[in-house]
C-alpha cells in the first residue's frame, strides 16, 4: 500500500471508512448499571482491506462509542501499515503537531512509523531518516505515552530491546 493510499484512509470521512469495515454491536463489560445487559452499545469493528480490529465500550451512547472505535482504527491503521519513506511526503518531526488535531497528527504518527519500520525501529536509524537527532526523536515520542508504547511493541516483536 503506498502511503497516499493510506492517507486517504486516515483522512477519509466517518461514513467512508465505516463502507470498508464489518460492524459488530455487542454487549459491553464493566461498570453500567441495572441497564448493562438490556442494552448493546459497545462497538467492534474490522477494517477488511487490512485485517485491523478494533472495539470501544467507554461510553453508554453507541454512536459515541462508534465514534471512538474509528478513532482507534485510524491510530492503528497509522501505527500498523507501512509504507516506502523513501518519497517527498512533506514530513517534518518538528515541531510535533497538537494532539487537537487529530487529523494532522494521525498523519504525522503514520509517516514517523514508515521511518521507524524502515529503520528496523532502531532510534538512531529513524532519526537519520527524519533528519534530526536521537534526543529530538525521542522527545517528540515521549509528548505521546501512547506512541511511545507502540514504538517499544514493535521494537520487542521486531527481535531488539526497547528502553523505557
Amino acid at each position: 500500500m503506498t502511503a497516499s493510499e493510506r492517507n486517504a484512509m486516515l483522512t477519509a470521512e466517518d461514513d467512508v471508512l465505516l463502507r470498508d469495515c464489518e460492524f459488530i454491536m455487542q454487549k459491553g463489560t464493566g461498570n453500567g448499571g441495572q441497564k448493562i445487559n438490556k442494552t448493546s452499545f459497545a462497538v467492534r469493528l474490522r477494517h477488511r482491506p487490512t485485517g485491523i480490529a478494533v472495539s470501544a465500550n467507554e461510553e453508554r451512547s453507541q454512536a459515541k462509542n462508534r465514534h471512538i472505535a474509528l478513532r482507534k482504527l485510524r491510530y492503528e491503521i497509522a501505527l500498523r501499515v507501512h509504507a516506502d519513506p523513501s518519497g517527498a511526503d512533506g514530513f517534518t518531526l518538528l515541531p510535533s503537531p497538537s494532539p487537537a488535531n487529530h487529523a494532522r497528527l494521525i498523519l504525522w504518527t503514520a509517516a514517523l512509523f514508515d521511518r521507524l519500520a524502515a529503520s528496523g525501529f532502531d532510534l538512531a536509524q529513524a532519526a537519520a531518516l527524519c533528519g534530526v537527532s536521537v534526543s529530538q526523536l525521542e522527545r517528540a515520542m515521549r509528548k505521546y505515552p501512547q506512541l511511545w508504547r507502540a514504538w517499544s511493541e514493535a521494537k520487542q516483536k521486531n527481535g531488539g530491546e526497547a528502553r523505557d
